[in-house]
């Protein structure tokens, strides 16, 4: 891995090549913005337009979205400048007028000083209004769960994830990955005891040998045995008591 230096608001700081903005920026203490962009998922990120900044390099400035910027030498990167503050509060303005009765949306509008958009705002059901549109959870239940039970369905404005047909989804194995990753919170899951309600199924949770804790699944534990050939045995516990 090539080590090389980049500027980030004035600072310089050590970075690996192909790495991108945002992390190098998170790493050092720098906070940008982001909502569709997971570590784990390798086709995540850029398409919430949050995370914007300013590259300058080669004696050009490009605007882009950090999540998915390659590091490179030479490098200076701006995140706070004037036209970046510009931008950002209209795509969170667009945001907002999608999805007014996202708690995370207006968090993020009060940070940047927007009391309401200029926009139409949306008046759907309650999961249209919190979600985005990022198919990050689609993506996590594809590269890192390796189901594929939901994916992105409409176009355009009506554009959201669900199961195929809207009907329960049997390649769903309830793990819940999907709604942990969303950055809205707009994917319903309950867990009432015994039972965890995802995607219009239940399913039933395995509990602890140990605490009694309901903590994963059965159907999760069943794929993952038959997948993987991992002994059942190992599932008796919880994380906490392995």
């Amino acid at each position: 891995m090539e080590k090389i230096k980049i500027i980030i608001d004035g600072k310089e700081v050590e970075a690996i090549k192909d790495q991108c903005v945002l992390d190098v920026a998170l790493e050092n203490g720098i906070d940008i913005p982001a909502l569709c962009y997971h570590p784990e998922v390798e086709a995540s990120g850029g398409s919430c337009r949050v995370c914007l900044v300013e590259a300058h390099q080669n004696g050009r400035m490009r605007l882009v979205t950090s999540c998915n910027y390659p590091v490179r030498k030479g490098l200076e990167v701006k995140t706070d400048t004037d036209l970046v503050k510009r931008i950002r509060k209209g795509v969170v303005e667009l945001l907002l007028s999608r999805v007014p009765d996202s708690e995370v949306i207006r968090e993020l509008a009060e940070k940047c000083f927007i009391e309401e958009t200029r926009f139409f705002v949306d008046e759907g059901d309650n999961y249209r209004n919190k979600c985005i549109a990022c198919g990050l959870c689609t993506l996590v239940c594809e590269e890192v769960v390796g189901v594929s039970a939901i994916s992105m369905q409409e176009r355009g404005y009506d554009k959201t994830p669900g199961t195929p047909y809207h009907k329960a989804s049997q390649a769903c194995i309830g793990c819940g990955a999907c709604a942990y990753a969303c950055p809205t919170k707009a994917i319903p899951m309950t867990d009432d005891n015994d039972i965890r309600k995802i995607w219009g199924r239940e399913f039933t949770m395995l509990r602890c040998s140990v605490c009694g804790k309901p903590y994963i699944p059965e159907a999760q534990v069943d794929w993952i045995v038959k997948t993987t050939g991992k002994d059942r045995v190992f599932f008796d516990k919880c994380p906490d008591h392995r």
